[in-house]
């Protein structure tokens, strides 16, 4: 168990980013990784993907229907909302029926809010992903050839 912590702090370094693994000669990597040309035992790389976690980004897909909704909760659609809901609720006195212009003029200007919103957050996001689907991987790979010989006796 000693061993383990051990080697969990030593790769705190690499798990840090302390170390600039691009930077410095393919001997001082493998030093830095504790590994070696032939790669890691099975145990070390599950050991790692449980220290260090898988390499990739994490996603999280919402519906574009919640999305478009969550635009409408916020302090100013509140006050927008009320205010539609005033003028369909009170009617304007002297026996005249509600303002039906006022809540359709304020429920368009609620729903153009939402919409152009909407739109700037997804074309943020469809950018940010494009970002990173062009990301590249920056690892230094060893081709590795194994000849297996048989000697005949």
């Amino acid at each position: 168990m000693a061993a383990a912590a051990d080697k969990g702090n030593e790769l705190d370094r690499i798990k840090n980013e302390a170390v600039d693994l691009i930077r410095i000669p393919m001997e001082e990597v493998f030093e830095e990784l504790k590994c070696t040309k032939q790669g890691l035992t099975s145990d070390e790389a599950s050991y790692r993907l449980d220290l260090f976690g898988p390499n990739k980004l994490e996603e999280k897909k919402k519906s574009k229907i919640i999305k478009f909704l969550g635009f409408m909760w916020n302090p100013l659609s509140w006050v927008m909302e009320a205010a539609a809901l005033m003028a369909i609720a009170l009617a304007n006195g002297g026996g005249r029926p509600p303002d039906w212009e006022d809540f359709v003029g304020i429920v368009g200007l609620l729903f153009i809010n939402s919409t152009i919103s909407f739109i700037e957050e997804n074309n943020a996001g469809n950018a940010a992903a494009a970002l990173m689907a062009g990301l590249a991987c920056r690892t230094k790979v060893i081709p590795v050839i194994r000849i297996q010989l048989q000697l005949l006796s």
